[in-house]
């Protein structure tokens, strides 16, 4: 148990520096941090929506309200306390005051009820001549018409749901944020992987060519990598990732020490592409048992190039298939059009 913690642990530590090694990862982050506390600032200030001042008495039970204003509409929450003899009828109300001159009459129909719900006819019908009232200060009243004696308390009803919202919703934003940054790890590897496979056959050619033609492994490499140098240097026409790694893999052995088929596997390795990896396991072979490297570089060479060719088949294929939905988009665009006249003059 405890081993397995420790691999939790050392998994999220590594996952953590990995995030703050990704500079561009870590702006989003800072960025969604900052919107995030701006958001929770402005709810702070905002605060709960104005409302005016409840009166009470001694009791701590509401008589009154002050408004804030008889221009905007205000809403209150009471716990309405009725009181017939022995009997105790509790109601939870909302009373909203519309703002001066927005008041709808309303008028109430009575039928045959039982005594709840004529008094909650009656309650609702004091209600609304209290949404109605214009005036800045309103006297809540303390019995219904028939007399039946009522009390006010204040209900302080707070809405919580942004403070449950906001932490949610960065949430959601930071996984977002991490997800697209793992699929951009994931794009960039494969776009590594597609620059390898497109030089390769060029790069194992050049290979059978030069070692066919006499040259040692490290003296061919050393001329592959210094014209791939030199493209990658020049302006015009700049080397792909390949040829860049090509290039700097010469350039960290310049004494010639390492093997050069070692490095050349580290970096098919490191990459994951298993056609790098053959080639360097027959370098190897060559320079620990002297097998013939030329026969196997050359069938090699033919093999990656017919592998490129199906590749760029299949890649031309997927260029129909990723036509498809912008064509449906411009086919509908075209039948709306078509249709529009038609059917504006119906």
């Amino acid at each position: 148990m405890k081993e397995l913690f420790n691999n939790v642990l050392k998994r999220i530590n590594e996952e953590v520096s990995r995030i703050r090694e990704d500079r561009q990862m870590m702006n989003r982050i800072y960025i969604i941090t900052f919107g995030t506390a701006l958001l929770i600032l402005a709810v702070a200030v905002k605060g709960p929506e104005e409302k005016g001042r409840i009166m009470t008495d001694d009791k701590g039970l509401a008589v009154g309200i002050e408004r804030n204003s008889v221009d905007t509409s205000e809403s209150y929450d009471f716990e309405v306390i009725i009181r017939e003899g022995q009997e105790t009828i509790v109601r939870e109300v909302n009373l909203t005051l519309r703002a001066a001159g927005n008041g709808q009459n309303k008028d109430a129909l009575l039928g045959e009820q039982s005594r709840e719900d004529e008094i909650d006819m009656a309650l609702s019908s004091v209600l609304n001549e209290l949404e109605q009232t214009g005036a800045r200060k309103i006297r809540l009243p303390s019995s219904l018409r028939d007399g039946t004696k009522i009390d006010w308390r204040n209900l302080n009803k707070k809405d919580y749901s942004a403070l449950f919202l906001i932490p949610l919703i960065y949430t959601g934003l930071l996984v977002f944020v991490l997800r697209l940054g793992r699929g951009s790890e994931k794009e960039a590897a494969n776009m590594k992987k597609i620059s390898i496979m497109r030089s390769l056959p060029r790069f194992c050619n050049q290979l059978f060519l030069m070692m066919n033609a006499g040259m040692i492994l490290s003296d061919a490499f050393g001329t592959i990598s210094a014209s791939y140098g030199a493209a990658s240097a020049g302006d015009d026409k700049p080397g792909g990732y390949f040829e860049r790694e090509i290039a700097g893999l010469y350039k960290k052995n310049p004494e010639r020490r390492a093997s050069t088929a070692a490095m050349i596997n580290e970096f098919a390795v490191r990459n994951d592409v298993k056609e790098m990896i053959r080639i360097a396991t027959i370098l190897t072979e060559n320079e620990k048992r002297g097998s013939d490297v030329i026969e196997s570089l050359s069938r090699e060479s033919r093999y990656l190039w017919d592998e490129r060719k199906t590749v760029a088949r299949e890649s031309g294929k997927m260029i129909d298939t990723k036509m498809a939905y912008p064509l449906g988009i411009l086919l509908i665009l075209l039948i709306v059009i078509t249709m529009a006249p038609a059917m504006l003059s119906m």
